[in-house]
């Protein structure tokens, strides 16, 4: 597989908000908002990775959604999103396996393209 999505650039081309992500790691202030929101771009970036398309579509046809409105984003995706983002958040620091491989890896099971119809 060879994909590779284009960046994300803005909030508005993330599947999930500042305000759900800080509700997800239970923060309140402003401080580390430059913090969560790269972790909501990283996040964002590992699931495409896994899915082999884009979330939100910036620029592939194969896009889960044309909209990151709350309802356009199948829930299982941003949960996924957010647990990885309460993972980073918890786990600062480098360690020696990231504990989303356990269970919500499998979260983005039934959105993964294995063949994706523009290398056919």
């Amino acid at each position: 597989m060879s994909f590779t999505p284009s960046p994300i650039t803005a909030l508005t081309q993330a599947p999930v908000t500042l305000a759900e992500a800080k509700a997800q790691i239970r923060v309140d202030d402003t401080a580390e908002d430059d913090l969560i929101t790269s972790y909501i771009f990283v996040a964002t970036e590992q699931a495409e990775h896994i899915l082999q398309r884009e979330i939100v579509k910036r620029s592939d046809d194969e896009a889960v959604s044309e909209l990151s409105t709350a309802h356009s984003i199948p829930p299982t995706i941003k949960q996924f999103i957010l647990c990885l983002i309460g993972d980073l958040y918890a786990h600062r620091e480098l360690s020696e396996q990231g504990t989303y491989n356990t269970f919500h890896r499998h979260l983005l099971d039934p959105y993964i393209l294995y063949l994706r119809s523009d290398e056919q």
